[in-house]
C-alpha cells in the first residue's frame, strides 16, 4: 500500500493551491487531472502503483477541488505556472508528468515551454489538438464534447445520493462494472454545500476558459516541440462511451510516426473516464510505472 495521503498547500498567485501528496522514496510523479475533475481522478491509479516507488503529487488545479476559490486568469499556461510552483516547493526537478484529458494538454504546454522542470511526459487520452468542425464555434464544440460534465456545473442536488444518481445515468458509468468505491469517492469529493442545495465545487468560468485552449491553432504542432520522451495512453471509447475515441487513432498514428520519442499504448476496454477511474486504472498505472522507471 501507498503511504497515507496528506494535503499540502502550495503558494501560488492568488492564494493556496491544494496538492494531494503520497510520500515515496523514488522520483517525483506529478499527476494532473482533467478539465472538470480533481486529484481524486487519480486515486485508483495511485493505489495500483508500486507502493513507495514514487513521490506522488496530485494537485487540485486552479478552479477545482479544494483549489476552486483560486481566481483567474485561467488557461493552460496559468496551470503550468502553478505546477512549476508545486515542483519548486514540494519536490526537485525534473519530475515525471502524467496528465489526463485537459491535463495532457497542460503536459504538452509544460513540456514545450518549461522543459527544465520535466523528465518524461505521459499523455492520457489527450494532448493532440481537437479538430474544429467547419462552421462550429469553439464554445459550441466545448458544450458538445463535455456534455453532462459541463451541464452539472449549473445544477443543484438535494443530497449526495442524487448526485451519484446523476452520474449513474452518464453513459460512461452506466455499466455496473464502471462503478466502484473510488468512483463514488471521486463524485462525493466534488460536491459541496448543504442539503438540499448541493452543487459541484468546480468553477465554471475556469472550465470554459481552459476548454478553449486545446482548440487553439498552435496546439496542433505544440506537441512537436516537447523534447522529452513521451508516452500516449488512449482509451478505446469516448467521453460518452461511444465507439469513437476522443483521440482519433489516425491522428495518434500520425503523431507517433512524426515524433520518434513518442510511444503509444491503447488501454483495452476503457472509455475517457475509466482509463484512470475504474476498469482501466490498473493497466494505466502499470504503463505509467514502467515508462517512468525506464
Amino acid at each position: 500500500m501507498q503511504k497515507p495521503k496528506r494535503f499540502v498547500e502550495v503558494t501560488v498567485d492568488g492564494g493556496p493551491l491544494t496538492v494531494a501528496h503520497w510520500p515515496g522514496d523514488g522520483p517525483t510523479l506529478l499527476l494532473v487531472h482533467g478539465i472538470s475533475a480533481s486529484h481524486m481522478a487519480w486515486e485508483e491509479v495511485v493505489a495500483a502503483l508500486p507502493a513507495g516507488h514514487f513521490n506522488i503529487l496530485a494537485p487540485d488545479l486552479r478552479g477545482r477541488g479544494q483549489s476552486s476559490a483560486l481566481p483567474g486568469p485561467f488557461g493552460l499556461a496559468r496551470h503550468v505556472e502553478d505546477l512549476c510552483a508545486v515542483i519548486d516547493q514540494l519536490a526537485t526537478a525534473p519530475a515525471v508528468f502524467a496528465g489526463h484529458s485537459m491535463g495532457a494538454y497542460i503536459g504538452v504546454t509544460f513540456g514545450a515551454t518549461r522543459p527544465d522542470y520535466l523528465e518524461r511526459v505521459v499523455l492520457v487520452d489527450g494532448g493532440i489538438a481537437l479538430p474544429l468542425p467547419e462552421g462550429l464555434a469553439p464554445e459550441a464544440l466545448l458544450e458538445k464534447v463535455l456534455g453532462p460534465a459541463l451541464a452539472r456545473l449549473r445544477l443543484e442536488f438535494p443530497d449526495r445520493a442524487a448526485y451519484r444518481a446523476y452520474w449513474h445515468e452518464h453513459p460512461a458509468f452506466a455499466d455496473p462494472a464502471a462503478w466502484n468505491a473510488h468512483v463514488e469517492a471521486y463524485f462525493d469529493y466534488d460536491l459541496v454545500g448543504e442539503p438540499p442545495h448541493m452543487k459541484s465545487r468546480v468553477n465554471e468560468d475556469a472550465v470554459r476558459t481552459d476548454g478553449l485552449d486545446p482548440m487553439r491553432p498552435d496546439m496542433v504542432t505544440l506537441i512537436d516541440r516537447v523534447p522529452h520522451p513521451m508516452l500516449m495512453l488512449t482509451a478505446e471509447r469516448g467521453l460518452l462511451n461511444q465507439p469513437e475515441p476522443l483521440m482519433r487513432r489516425s491522428a495518434v498514428e500520425a503523431k507517433v510516426a512524426a515524433i520518434p520519442h513518442l510511444a503509444w499504448q491503447e488501454i483495452a476496454d476503457t472509455n475517457h473516464y475509466s482509463i484512470t477511474l475504474g476498469p482501466g486504472a490498473a493497466a494505466t498505472a502499470r504503463a505509467i510505472a514502467a515508462f517512468a522507471s525506464a
